[in-house]
């Protein structure tokens, strides 16, 4: 398992983009012809997309639309930072890493998620009953993650230090064969795998980010696009406005497009929204707050390699 500087060393490079070689990596043009949106399978970005609200808000300025899919926040925003895409969405720690390493990309608007999205799991037969009982215990989440920050958190306000943990640093498709098998002691996840680790193996939840603190994904722009383009900023947060209202009223809908998408059973699907939050909001002072102590934890915990002002790269001409 890496050491915190190895792992410092990596993910700062990684943000940076420089192993983000590809024909994608272009700098997008003062005038462009067309908005290229980065998006996961999940949530409100990918509702939009089935609705074509990007299409019919962009195209009234003349643009074309492009969708590029990508496995992971991070190669999305690796893409935002080198101009390769427009628009895209992320988890708030993966912000924080990009901004510390330099990153050109602002915060556009927020994405507050829900209070039972995410949280920290043991097996229903397990001897650990809070989180004080994880001392000494091998727990898995996945370093720099927001389940990074949930784990220090949590414990920070159980009076355990990180280092008097175990850590065991699992993507998510490892974790979920180490819970089962009982490898690792307890498990920091976000949904989906959250809802399906309930279902595949008999759990206890210890505490929901919920419990602990408030926590919420971005929309985010390319710096030098959203100063160039502030009315394409705005048709970007109001198009996911719209399709985030859309998939509150429409919840079956919602289901049935991400379980096809990702293949994952509407049963468990329809769990996995109810734990979401579909909404998008302004960076009201509260959630930048929140964001901000984020960013001093990871600093403090010696992951990112200097103090950043989360509010430095939020966008000027929010409204």
């Amino acid at each position: 398992m890496p050491g915190r500087r190895q792992f410092l060393a990596v993910s700062v490079a990684a943000l940076a983009g420089s192993t983000f070689i590809t024909p994608l990596a272009k700098a997008l043009t003062p005038e462009p012809d067309t908005i290229t949106l980065g998006f996961q399978k999940t949530g409100i970005p990918l509702v939009a997309k089935q609705l074509k609200v990007f299409e019919r808000r962009f195209g009234a300025h003349g643009l074309r639309v492009k969708w590029i899919e990508f496995p992971s926040g991070l190669t999305l925003l690796q893409a935002l930072d080198i101009g390769a895409i427009t628009f895209g969405n992320s988890g708030n720690v993966g912000c924080i890493f990009l901004q510390a390493g330099g990153g050109h990309v602002e915060y556009i608007a927020a994405q507050p998620s829900g209070p039972k999205s995410e949280g920290i799991l043991v097996r229903a037969d397990s001897g650990i009953h809070s989180l004080a009982d994880l001392r000494g215990k091998k727990v898995g989440y996945a370093k720099g993650s927001s389940s990074h920050d949930l784990i220090a958190a949590a414990l920070e306000q159980s009076g355990v230090k990180l280092s008097e943990i175990k850590s065991i640093s699992l993507g998510a498709a490892d974790a979920a064969a180490a819970y089962d098998n009982g490898s690792i002691d307890a498990w920091v996840i976000w949904d989906p795998y959250f809802s399906i680790a309930q279902r595949h193996t008999p759990s206890r939840i210890l505490a929901y980010t919920g419990d602990i603190k408030p926590s919420s994904g971005f929309l985010l722009a390319n710096s030098t696009f959203a100063a160039a383009h502030p009315e394409l900023v705005r048709e970007y947060i109001d198009g996911s406005k719209e399709a985030a209202e859309w998939a509150k009223s429409h919840p079956a809908d919602v289901v049935a497009t991400l379980s096809a998408a990702t293949g994952i059973a509407p049963d468990i699907m329809t769990i996995v929204n109810q734990n979401a939050s579909f909404n998008v909001t302004a960076l009201e002072p509260a959630l930048l707050d929140a964001q901000q102590t984020t960013a001093d934890r990871l600093f403090a915990l010696g992951l990112i390699p200097k103090k950043v002002n989360v509010r430095d790269i939020v966008w000027k001409a929010q409204s």
